[in-house]
């Protein structure tokens, strides 16, 4: 199906798998590491082969659906994406996107066409919202969706910490006191079984209501279980528990990166009833120092701008803030 209305640049719908190759090299350059042409091919191999869209009883749109284009030069090169999606467990109404263009290629009206069909695919399917991002890094990219109808709901960026300038017995106490008040850290690795799975997981959902960089619900728990422990850069040993009885009351998660110095913490919570109690300070500690002890020499994560309570424990810990990415909406109906 073309898109296009100009002989110097199609606009085409995703033809798989011709296309994963010049696909992840145009996503690395937005975002370098990001993709491969077998991380496109095994995330499609895990998506429903059909479309169910339909609007429910509220008159908002549920189910699976999705449309990928891209946009390609005289020259055959790919220099532009998008996708809109969306997926069952996400909210009643709400329709998720990204796109992209080829850095050379900005400013010529090719991200304005990529968002123009995203944003029709919406409407068509009777969308009540269009959410997508924009890095915070590149020119203009803000603006241009402000221009269009799109408003800011959340800014995340990333934060990285020197360990080797870190002084872990500085903060040493903390642990101790945390843990002398009742609270008994431990790991996911020392409570397996299918129950402490399920008690970690309705933790997740209790303490992402709340956290201004989590958009929509968290997935069901077998999908939740396939992002939240991925065998290749997951170790049960690296989700470090706050419990209280048979409570589970905090946690915080390290994932390992493509770079064996380097060590990403995923996720960070606390049940609201326990926050302000240094849990949460105690448990990042714990996995700084698990960190440092496997080699590591950086520790990264992200963090929403409004999320001020992880903000200034990051900050106190010497995490300095890089890039990052607006969360943007679109309203499309009410």
């Amino acid at each position: 199906m073309s898109l296009s209305k100009s002989s110097e640049l199609k606009l085409r719908d995703i033809i798989i798998p011709e296309d994963y190759e010049q696909l992840a090299d145009l996503l690395n350059m937005i975002e370098p590491g990001s993709a491969s042409a077998q991380s496109l091919e095994e995330e499609d191999r895990q998506m429903p082969s059909t479309s169910n869209l339909k609007i429910n009883e509220d008159g908002l749109l549920v189910g699976f659906g999705r449309t990928r284009v891209i946009a390609k030069n005289v020259k055959g090169q790919i220099i532009g994406y998008g996708a809109s999606f969306r997926a069952p467990w996400v909210d009643p109404g709400n329709v998720g996107s990204v796109f992209c263009v080829h850095p050379d290629f900005r400013g010529k009206g090719i991200g304005e066409r990529i968002l123009a069909h995203l944003e029709n695919w919406a409407n068509e399917q009777q969308a009540s919202v269009l959410s997508s991002i924009v890095m915070d890094w590149i020119d203009d990219s803000l603006p241009f969706v402000q221009k269009r109808g799109f408003s800011v709901d959340a800014h995340v960026f990333d934060l990285e910490l020197d360990v080797n300038q870190f002084n872990y017995a500085k903060y040493a106490n903390i642990v101790e006191r945390v843990a002398k008040s009742g609270i008994q850290f431990t790991t996911l690795a020392d409570l397996t079984g299918e129950d402490s799975e399920s008690k970690l997981y309705e933790l997740c959902v209790e303490t992402s209501k709340d956290n201004p960089g989590q958009y929509s619900s968290l997935p069901p728990f077998e999908q939740w279980r396939k992002e939240f422990l991925p065998e290749d850069n997951s170790r049960k040993q690296w989700v470090f528990l706050a419990v209280d009885g048979e409570r589970f009351v905090g946690l915080t998660q390290l994932f390992s990166t493509e770079d064996d110095a380097v060590f990403y913490t995923n996720y960070t919570g606390v049940q609201k009833d326990y926050r302000g109690r240094g849990i949460a300070k105690a448990l990042k500690l714990l996995s700084i120092d698990t960190a440092i002890k496997s080699g590591a020499h950086t520790m990264t994560t992200d963090s929403e701008e409004q999320n001020a309570p992880m903000q200034h424990i990051n900050r106190s810990f010497g995490y300095i803030p890089g890039k990052g990415h607006y969360r943007i909406l679109k309203q499309l109906r009410k």
